[in-house]
């Protein structure tokens, strides 16, 4: 009984994060020109790509004090 709760367990969680993987790049939509289809395959692509991020980013304000240590 606490094998078969087990395995049900497992498998459950398995088709959670499944769902959640693939409503992940079904979720937000691209924007056009800005990626390539070839390059969504995973979330990965949006958050870990450099060149992409400094693309899009909106640059932050310059900062009001000094910067240094201290």
């Amino acid at each position: 009984m606490k094998r078969t709760i087990i395995i049900l367990s497992l498998l459950i969680m398995s088709l959670f994060f499944l769902l959640f993987q693939w409503g992940c790049t079904d979720k937000y939509k691209p924007a056009p020109g800005v990626f390539s289809a070839s390059e969504e395959t995973s979330c990965t692509h949006c958050h870990l790509n450099a060149n992409l991020l400094k693309e899009v980013a909106t640059p932050l304000p310059p900062p009001e004090e000094p910067a240094g240590e201290g």
